[in-house]
C-alpha cells in the first residue's frame, strides 16, 4: 500500500476528512540544556520553546491533519550553535510511541551517526566546507544523525505521540538536542472544508 493510500485509509477509519491539503511535512522539537541524561523525550513539552525550536504547540496533530513518517533527524548543538557529535556517538536506541502504541522499538541509531560517510548515504561527506578563518578553511566535521524508515508509520489526527531516545547516561551538553520528524503529511484546509 503506497504511503497516499496508507494515510488516506487511517484518515477514513477515524472519520478525518479526506480533502485536506496534501504536502511535505516536518515537524521537530528542540530540548534545551539537556546534560547528562539516560532518556530524552521529544514532543511532550513544549512550555517555553520558541516558533524556532518547535512548530507543535502539543504533542498531538490538529483534527483535520495527519503524518507519515519517512525520516527521522537528530542533532545536537553546542551552546555557541555548532553541530556536536549526537552524544558523543553513545550507543543508543531510539523509539516511536503513537497513542498508546510502541511502534518503533529500541532501534539502534549507532549506524547512522559518523564522521565521515554515513552508513545509509543520505550525507555526503563530513568534510563539507562552512567558510573560513584567517585564510583557512574550516570543515564541519559533525553531521546529523537522519535514519530513514523502512515501512510507513502514521500518525493520525488527535493521537498523542513521543520520539525517545534512550542510552546509558549520554553526554548531551548544555546546548540543545533537535529532532525532526520528516515525510508526506496533509494539513487543513480552509478552502476546502468550509
Amino acid at each position: 500500500m503506497s504511503q497516499i493510500n496508507k494515510l488516506a485509509y487511517v484518515d477514513s477509519k477515524l472519520g478525518a476528512p479526506s480533502d485536506g491539503q496534501q504536502t511535505t511535512r516536518i515537524l521537530f522539537n528542540t530540548i534545551t540544556n539537556p546534560g547528562t541524561t539516560s532518556s530524552l523525550v521529544f514532543f511532550k513539552t513544549f512550555q517555553g520553546l520558541t516558533n524556532g525550536q518547535t512548530n507543535l504547540v502539543q504533542n498531538k496533530l490538529d483534527a483535520s491533519e495527519s503524518m507519515v513518517i519517512k525520516t527521522i533527524w537528530l542533532a545536537q548543538f553546542t551552546s555557541s550553535g555548532f553541530l556536536n557529535l549526537f552524544s558523543e556517538q553513545a550507543q543508543q536506541t531510539l523509539s516511536i510511541i503513537v497513542g498508546n502504541q510502541q511502534v518503533v522499538k529500541n532501534l539502534p541509531i549507532s549506524f547512522n551517526q559518523f564522521t565521515g560517510q554515513a552508513f545509509d548515504r543520505l550525507h555526503t561527506n563530513a568534510g563539507s566546507f562552512v567558510g573560513s578563518t584567517a585564510g583557512t578553511n574550516i570543515d564541519q566535521t559533525n553531521m546529523p544523525i537522519e535514519i530513514r524508515l523502512l515501512t510507513d508509520i502514521v500518525i493520525p489526527p488527535q493521537v498523542s505521540f513521543e520520539v525517545r531516545v534512550d542510552s546509558n547516561n549520554g553526554v548531551y551538553g548544555t546546548g540543545a538536542v533537535v529532532c525532526a520528524l520528516g515525510g508526506y503529511g496533509k494539513i487543513f484546509s480552509a478552502g476546502n472544508t468550509f
